[in-house]
């Protein structure tokens, strides 16, 4: 770890466009939810021809489903563009810097769109959430309320949209994780396979030696 104030200012720009892609969830998590509350638009299932829900009676208790069906490529924007377009931000980063940094702005930014345009959809589809295709592509959400027969209260399209965000955090949670294992061991990778571009402030005297071989190093 840097010891003094440019180590830590070269160790930081090395590394900035991790750090960027980090902390970007900060920003986009809460942005994603309040576009998928306001404008993420549940689509009534009479409109659709679909099912509206079904009824389950056992032993005096009632076990009401409903669907809610929310188009599967609007659903995706609204998860997806928040975080394409801050972790895009990354980008300034080739404006100046080593190709040291460009190498890691280039990790970084892969690694936030995979994060921004895959995993959020990938990870709410192999959820418990049906996906179909019938007029267009569309999720649906089962939610069941319980209670006696006489008194039952229909969920709300508020908590489908929970559940579909939960599932979107959880993939996105995994792959945070994985963002912070790859900026972990971005810097003895480098140094170790690619000692031709050194971080902004030169080598580290401690850097790990190079590997030539799986039998050998120096």
């Amino acid at each position: 770890m840097p010891r003094n104030r440019a180590q830590v200012v070269a160790w930081l720009r090395a590394r900035l466009p991790f750090v960027w892609i980090t902390i970007t969830p900060v920003v986009t998590v809460p942005l994603s939810a309040l576009l998928l509350y306001t404008v993420g638009g549940e689509h009534a299932a009479a409109a659709l021809g679909l099912p509206a829900g079904d009824l389950c009676r056992f032993e005096g208790h009632i076990a009401q489903k409903c669907f809610y069906y929310f188009d599967f490529w609007r659903t995706w924007l609204l998860l997806a563009i928040p975080g394409a377009i801050v972790n895009l931000g990354v980008v300034l980063w080739f404006l100046k810097g080593n190709g040291y940094v460009h190498v890691a702005t280039v990790v970084a930014l892969l690694l936030g769109l995979v994060r921004s345009l895959v995993i959020p959809m990938a990870a709410v589809a192999i959820s418990q959430f049906d996906v179909f295709e019938d007029g267009g592509l569309w999720l649906r959400v089962e939610i069941v309320a319980r209670g006696v027969i006489v008194d039952i209260e229909s969920p709300s399209t508020n908590l489908a949209i929970r559940q579909l965000l939960i599932a979107a955090w959880a993939g996105g949670a995994v792959m945070w994780v994985l963002t912070v294992a790859v900026w972990r061991g971005y810097e003895p990778l480098m140094a170790r396979f690619w000692r031709g571009l050194e971080p902004p402030g030169g080598p580290r005297p401690d850097q790990p030696p190079r590997w030539i071989g799986f039998l050998g190093r120096r």
